[in-house]
């Protein structure tokens, strides 16, 4: 099924908000557990289900629940397009439009190319740690994913940015995700 297919993928679930309680559950536990165990009609079928959860939702359509909110280690907020210009200049020729942004496009799939291979040898001195376990004791937060995700995320902001030493600057951009 769909979690078979996302192994090793990324899964990409829009409105993620809405989504029932009992496939919310499916998800969190293939997620934490890697495998996802289907049972039918007396049949138990184990198959891998690792994937990276991406998902989308509007806010004034109702919360985020907080077993998945915990599971979110990086948010983003997107806003449509304001410029009236560029919006239809995508609908008169999209074609045109996609190419118009292709060497900026460029650009930065090889600037995250670029940081991808500098990543291992990006290091976190040790008073970031102590930074980020005083926010996180600050903000009350449950657990030690967010203290994990935002060291992780400090070092990939310094690999973007073409350094091999994270440091507050990244930790604060860090956090605000």
């Amino acid at each position: 099924g769909l979690l078979a297919q996302a192994n090793g993928n990324i899964l990409y679930v829009d409105e993620i908000n809405l989504l029932e309680d009992h496939i919310v559950d499916v998800l969190l536990d293939s997620a934490a557990m890697g495998v996802n165990t289907v049972e039918r009609e007396g049949i138990s079928y184990s198959h891998p289900a690792r994937f990276i959860l991406v998902g989308t939702m509007n806010p004034e359509e109702g919360d985020l629940r907080p077993q998945l909110l915990d599971r979110f280690g990086l948010m983003v907020e997107v806003h449509g397009e304001q410029e009236a210009e560029a919006r239809l200049a995508f609908e008169e020729n999209p074609a045109a439009f996609c190419a118009r942004w292709a060497p900026e496009q460029e650009a930065l799939r090889r600037r995250i190319g670029s940081a991808q291979a500098l990543l291992p040898q990006v290091s976190l001195p040790e008073p970031l740690f102590d930074t980020v376990a005083r926010v996180c004791t600050a903000l009350q937060v449950d657990g030690h994913r967010a203290d994990i995700t935002m060291l992780k995320t400090a070092r990939a902001l310094a690999a973007l940015e073409g350094r091999t030493e994270a440091g507050m600057e990244e930790l604060r951009r860090a956090a605000e995700l």
